[in-house]
């Protein structure tokens, strides 16, 4: 039989607590997690608090229930192409979500292209709503009129910057940015476009 010292009998310990040049608390703890029925509480609150602060900003008149209101004037015509206006507002969002994290810069050009393309789509359709006549007598527009234009025609410049690298050559793909952790000599990528 072999004799053993004490010191082989007991496993040897690493202690392994990464610090980082920006954190002094160790890696190894996971994060808080919340338990889905506070984030139910916290998203009702949240929604509460906004409900009641644009509630508070109506006008007092409209408040009251006892009170009887004339029926707007739409026609079904202007509820169709208003109902089809907030579809395509909805899709325009979501497609800007997807293209914001793509990082492929085809996509991103190509969307900044077709919506600059339909930013003069947009200013057509204020000309011909308020005619050529209205249309070029800038002092006669409305706060409606000048949001509309003047926010088209600025994000039309900035579209067709990304496309045309104004601002800088987009970057394909990911990028392998190196960052080293204190004294420890591992490597850590960062993704970016």
């Amino acid at each position: 039989m072999r004799a053993t010292t004490a010191s082989s009998q007991q496993p040897t310990r690493i202690h392994e607590n990464h610090v980082t040049q920006a954190c002094s608390f160790p890696t190894n703890k996971q994060p808080l997690k919340i338990p889905p029925f506070l984030e139910a509480y916290r998203v009702a609150i949240i929604s509460f608090g906004a409900y009641s602060y644009f509630n508070r900003q109506l006008p007092p008149d409209l408040l009251y229930t006892s009170k009887t209101t004339q029926p707007p004037d739409f026609s079904p015509q202007a509820e169709i192409v208003t109902l089809q206006l907030i579809n395509v507002f909805l899709l325009l969002a979501g497609l800007a979500v997807v293209c914001c994290f793509s990082k492929d810069r085809f996509v991103v050009k190509g969307y900044c292209t077709v919506v600059a393309l339909a930013d003069y789509g947009h200013i057509w359709s204020v000309y011909k709503g308020l005619g050529p006549e209205a249309f070029w007598e800038f002092g006669k527009w409305n706060d409606l009129v000048w949001g509309g234009v003047l926010a088209s025609a600025l994000l039309n410049l900035v579209r067709w910057g990304v496309v045309f690298d104004v601002f800088g050559r987009l970057k394909d793909g990911e990028e392998k940015v190196k960052t080293k952790y204190a004294g420890a000599g591992y490597e850590q990528n960062h993704s970016t476009i």
